[in-house]
């Protein structure tokens, strides 16, 4: 793109301009400190009900009056400095909770959500120190899993305010490419679930395509999150139709007291962030962001930003809660997000240079999910939580071809449209301070309309591939008891139950966590279960191919879900309130795979990212017939922000294998074997409590697995065509990519400004992905990935 440089530099300079205009207002309020309001609510994390009488202060500013809770859990602490500071929450028989490192900022309240656990155990002091534990919200997860907040998916070097992009810093988890897919421990990336406030959610991705998890760019706006989990396996029983890692991302909820605002404009997009109270002095809330491709934006004003297509997209979030005094509180919540990005080929075949050149494109991808929530206290042991969603999504893409008189012909057109509208029930019952059981429902009732066709040039024609229309539907059950056995040792026993209705198949799945602490500050944890996972539905209906270029009706058999069984063990020891050192071994066997009814052709549904194995000779009739395994060791030692700075270093050394109709054992195409990770980050205190940010981070991983190619039998088809005897024997490469960001935040009265300049791939390496015919050039040739990505956003509070 070449406009994007002087685009970058442009905004910079406009920002630039904005900071000397506020130099005079600076000085004006020298001689007054600037300060800000810390507001929130303390709850029982078993019960949720509210706490009174809970003691907030800052024990970075000990001479601040403190604030006390008030029946409602609510409070309110003025006056606080800007800056980091150190919140400490106490109440008699519940554990202490300190939270360090809290940013505050002239422009926007600081809302907290506390949850306060009960101390069941003998001990004089028991602390929880949210920062360097970063322990999972959900109570229930006893394993592989942790919490983040929104302001380090802001502050990890390229992370592009995404969520995944931030995760592929964690331990067990591989950065797919430059885009934002995420390998977790060996798995594919489309067996990675987005949920959202506690329910399923469809591909929350701009450009994403049909059955994958990731994309381009996230649709998700960071300045809606709260902080949520991300977890790479040892699910606890009421997780669903997931086998690998799981984003379950919550929602904050607007400010009751007064009205914010927070406008965006940067590469990634122009937007803005509204919330507030529906009503002065109401309990009830608003919270809407949106936003619009800014690149979009100069095309549109006749700016030129790029030969090669240029990325439309728009997105929008939302949260509205309805606290009530007697019927529980209720939120309609939503996300989604609509991409195109399309180029016409010159009407100038003379510089045309290969055969893509005169192709006109089209590729879209529409995604949303909108759900009602209701959360009932029914007593002091019991609550429940219920969820209504819908979920949809389009995936199309348009290949025409030109002759020389520019008409064109179409060379392949998919369109694929999922529906899902869900249910989620939970009832969480406190027996006593030591005993909690969790039960549950899932249903999904899922309509698709699946279609596509390619051209087939062995018969010179388009060819069908797929045309399915039609509904299924899946259930679940579970429940679930924790239990603290004594002062140190936490057991979690589950039972999950799946039903799904194309297949008429039944799985019962047992679930098992341990948790015990240790002195010294450690502990050691354990986690063992039963998975289940959909593949994309697609699959569920290949066919299988005949002589002279037909294709069968979809066969009789009737595929089930991907079925895994998992354990893994953890040691983790915190030094000092910050520093954190943890491992984890695991062992994933999965079973019921689907795998290609041809045993000469080693298709397995583990060694694909999405569904694009439809366009190739490989997508025929599937059964559950393979198997796979994934194992592996992690090592972390993790910093949290302290004294200005922090760093986290991930290694992680895993096998992934498959096998499918033949009983051969081969890589998966996301067995790197190796990736190693270094995040570090400092940052700086100027006058007025403006910081500046320097963040950097360095990945390596070992290179992707990839197929030979035949090369005669490409040339003949005109296609790509492998050598099903040796898949994956070949490695590409290592993947190494170094991301650099730098941030400034302004505070002026009433109103901050942020800066930021973030930059994946700073050295511009373009790694490799492997070999592949490429039918314009009908060579044999590497498939690369982009270089360096530049991204330059301004960002306004008030």
């Amino acid at each position: 793109m070449k406009f994007l440089p002087v685009f970058l530099l442009a905004l910079l300079l406009q920002s630039l301009s904005s900071l000397a205009q506020n130099k005079d207002s600076t000085t004006i309020s020298k001689k007054k400190a600037l300060k800000q309001a810390i507001k929130g609510t303390v709850i029982d994390r078993a019960t949720k009900l509210p706490l009174q009488g809970a003691t907030i202060m800052l024990s970075s500013s000990p001479s601040l009056k403190q604030a006390i809770s008030d029946p409602q859990g609510e409070f309110r602490l003025v006056n606080v400095p800007l800056g980091r500071q150190t919140l400490q929450v106490t109440l008699v028989g519940y554990q202490q909770v300190t939270l360090t490192e809290l940013l505050i900022t002239s422009g926007k309240e600081l809302v907290l959500n506390l949850e306060l656990d009960a101390q069941t155990n003998k001990l004089n002091e028991v602390m929880v120190n949210a920062s360097s534990g970063k322990k999972p919200l959900n109570q229930m997860a006893l394993t592989s899993g942790r919490s983040f907040s929104p302001e380090e998916t802001n502050r990890y070097a390229g992370a592009f305010f995404d969520p995944a992009r931030m995760a592929q810093s964690f331990a067990g988890v591989v950065a797919g490419g430059d885009n934002n897919e995420i390998i977790v421990r060996g798995n594919s990336p489309k067996s990675l679930q987005w949920r959202l406030e506690g329910v399923e959610i469809i591909n929350p991705n701009h450009f994403g395509s049909e059955g994958s998890s990731g994309g381009g760019i996230s649709m998700i706006n960071t300045t809606v999150l709260s902080t949520s989990d991300f977890y790479t396996g040892g699910l606890a029983a009421e997780y669903s139709n997931a086998s690998s890692g799981v984003f379950d991302l919550k929602f904050r909820k607007g400010n009751t007291d007064k009205r914010e605002y927070a406008f965006n404009i940067g590469v990634l997009g122009a937007g803005a962030t509204l919330e507030g109270p529906f009503k002065k002095g109401g309990a009830a809330s608003y919270l809407v962001s949106y936003r619009y491709s800014s690149l979009s934006l100069l095309e549109k004003v006749g700016v030129k930003v790029s030969d090669t297509g240029t990325p439309n997209y728009q997105d929008l979030s939302f949260n509205f809660v309805f606290p009530t005094k007697k019927t529980g509180t209720f939120s309609v919540f939503g996300i989604g997000g609509l991409s195109t990005l399309g180029q016409d080929a010159k009407r100038d075949y003379t510089k045309w240079k290969e055969r893509k050149d005169g192709w006109d494109t089209r590729f879209d991808y529409n995604a949303g999910s909108t759900g009602l929530k209701h959360l009932y206290i029914a007593s002091n042991k019991l609550y429940f939580n219920n969820i209504i969603s819908i979920s949809g999504s389009r995936s199309s893409n348009k290949i025409d071809t030109l002759d020389y008189g520019y008409n064109n012909s179409l060379y392949s057109r998919n369109l694929y449209t999922n529906t899902a509208i869900r249910y989620a029930g939970i009832a969480n019952y406190n027996i006593n301070s030591t005993n909690v059981i969790r039960a549950g429902i899932n249903a999904s009732f899922l309509s698709y309309n699946l279609y596509g066709q390619g051209y087939e040039t062995a018969q010179k024609k388009l060819k069908e591939l797929i045309n399915q229309k039609g509904n299924t539907s899946s259930y679940d059950a579970f429940v679930q008891h924790k239990v603290e056995l004594n002062s140190r040792l936490t057991l979690n026993t589950g039972l999950h139950a799946n039903y799904f209705n194309m297949s008429k198949s039944w799985a019962i799945e047992p679930r098992l966590g341990l948790n015990l602490v240790l002195p010294a500050k450690q502990q050691l944890s354990f986690g063992a279960g039963l998975y289940n996972r959909l593949e994309p539905l697609s699959y569920y209906f290949a066919k299988s191919a005949v002589s002279q270029g037909q294709i069968s009706e979809v066969s009789d058999n009737k595929l089930q879900p991907t079925k895994s069984a998992q354990a893994v063990l953890g040691y983790e020891k915190l030094f000092g309130n910050s520093l954190k050192f943890k491992t984890e071994v695991y062992y994933q066997h999965l079973y019921n795979v689907p795998v290609s009814v041809d045993p000469l052709v080693n298709f397995s549904t583990l060694n694909e990212s999405d569904n694009s194995a439809i366009s190739s000779s490989a997508y025929r009739s599937l059964v559950n017939k393979g198997t796979g395994k994934n194992y592996g060791i992690e090592l972390s030692i993790e910093k949290s922000l302290s004294n200005g700075y922090y760093f986290m270093a991930t290694s992680s050394f895993f096998d992934s294998k498959f096998k499918a109709l033949s009983k051969q054992e081969f890589n998966t195409a996301f067995n790197t074997r190796f990736v190693g990770n270094l995040l570090l980050g400092k940052e700086w205190k100027t006058s007025r409590n403006n910081l500046f940010g320097l963040n950097g981070k360095l990945i390596y991983a070992g290179g992707r697995r990839y197929t030979p190619v035949l090369e005669e039998e490409s040339m003949r088809l005109d296609e790509n065509v492998i050598d099903q005897n040796k898949i994956n024997t070949l490695t590409a490469d290592p993947y190494m990519r170094v991301d650099f960001s730098a941030s400034y935040r302004i505070n002026s009265k009433k109103v901050s400004h942020m800066i930021i300049m973030d930059i994946q791939n700073v050295l511009n390496k373009k790694n490799t992905i492997g070999m592949r015919y490429n039918s314009s050039k009908r060579i044999i040739e590497p498939q690369k990935w982009s270089g360096m990505i530049p991204t330059l956003n301004y960002r306004l509070e008030f």
